[in-house]
């Protein structure tokens, strides 16, 4: 709201905060009212895994017919969704979630028989985000995979952090020397899933990783002119057309930005918003690791294991938010929003607890 006030574009903006603010006031500010009963997040959650599910069953279906290749996964769950990036986004949400469900269930009160209905829809899942054949998906699951296995060691946010800091220094102070390696990755994304996932870092010859370095460019160079306040909220795809550089374009370039965005919900502040904006969302992200991490030490019984999976889940998004931005879309900010109302609604209850043990 503060940076739409400098706005290039000011009816832009003023849409589109008025349309992050219908979803930050109703499903996290109110929802968060109604999830300090765990039941109630219980059921909200169980209402979304039914959902995504039916929309995973749905999509393999049409799959099917297409001979589960990856050109046809690309438009499968039409009409429910646009495109195979944010289905993938979308249904990597609850992976976590049941995982979770499935080993800690019973701390979590469910019977056997659905911890084991839990492991099956799990494995279903994980099935349907490998045939999404969305390289980013499958990233963001590993790495919430492995901030679980940082849970069960016991390992404190702070030397996460650390181990953050080192490993984006080392990366920056050797960005010449792992471009060139990365350009002599010639996968290019293919029906077979293991070279669609080597082709992650092909830098060189794959249409949509250079499209996505072009964007990221565009949006850099764009900050570059207005690092403060940026361009305005929700202005990227209408401004960055006259920042591409002929050399960086690709056969996908677009100057009307029809075929997506910036492709990073960390990037996008930058050239929106200015420093602003990027410091702001950055906070937010350190918070919701800090709170998952925090309530992973300090609490116990259900509460433990719902924060985790809310948790879990919120990683699978911000991981995948390297690579593409999706939280304007209802799909994706539902579950997200509501995923952060869990979680501060979890730490609104603790501090009560805290409060109440003092008196």
């Amino acid at each position: 709201a503060v940076t739409a006030v400098n706005s290039t574009m000011p009816l832009i903006s003023f849409k589109y905060v008025l349309m992050k603010s219908w979803y930050i006031v109703v499903f996290y500010f109110l929802a968060s009212k109604y999830f300090q009963k765990e039941e109630v997040a219980k059921k909200f959650i169980w209402a979304l895994i039914v959902s995504v599910v039916l929309l995973s069953a749905y999509t393999l279906f049409v799959h099917a017919g297409g001979g589960f290749s990856r050109a046809y996964a690309y438009t499968a769950m039409r009409p429910f969704l646009p495109d195979h990036g944010m289905y993938a986004a979308c249904i990597s949400f609850i992976v976590p979630v049941l995982f979770v469900f499935a080993i800690h269930g019973k701390t979590l009160g469910y019977s056997q028989a659905l911890r084991i209905l839990c492991v099956i829809l799990f494995l279903f899942m994980v099935v349907a985000v490998a045939l999404s054949f969305t390289r980013a998906s499958w990233i963001s699951l590993v790495v919430a995979l492995g901030i679980y296995f940082l849970f069960r060691f016991k390992v404190k946010f702070k030397y996460v952090v650390l181990l953050g800091v080192i490993a984006v220094g080392g990366l920056l102070s050797n960005m010449d020397n792992l471009l060139t390696d990365l350009s002599r990755n010639k996968n290019e994304s293919d029906d077979n899933i293991e070279n669609h996932l080597q082709s992650v870092s092909n830098v060189s010859s794959d249409p949509s990783n250079l499209e996505r370095l072009n964007r990221w460019s565009s949006a850099i160079r764009m900050w570059e002119d207005k690092p403060l306040m940026g361009w305005g909220p929700g202005t990227y795809t209408f401004q960055y057309g006259q920042y591409q550089l002929q050399h960086q374009m690709t056969i996908i370039s677009t100057n009307a930005g029809t075929l997506g965005g910036v492709h990073s919900e960390y990037i996008r502040p930058l050239a929106e918003s200015g420093v602003i904006g990027a410091v702001g969302f950055i906070v937010i992200v350190f918070w919701v690791f800090s709170m998952g991490f925090k309530h992973q030490r300090v609490l116990s019984g259900s509460a433990k294991y719902l924060s985790m999976a809310v948790f879990l889940g919120l990683v699978t998004y911000f991981a995948h938010a390297v690579l593409n931005n999706y939280s304007e879309f209802d799909k994706i900010a539902v579950p997200l929003y509501s995923f952060m109302a869990i979680l501060t609604a979890i730490e609104i209850k603790y501090q009560n607890v805290q409060k109440d043990s003092k008196k």
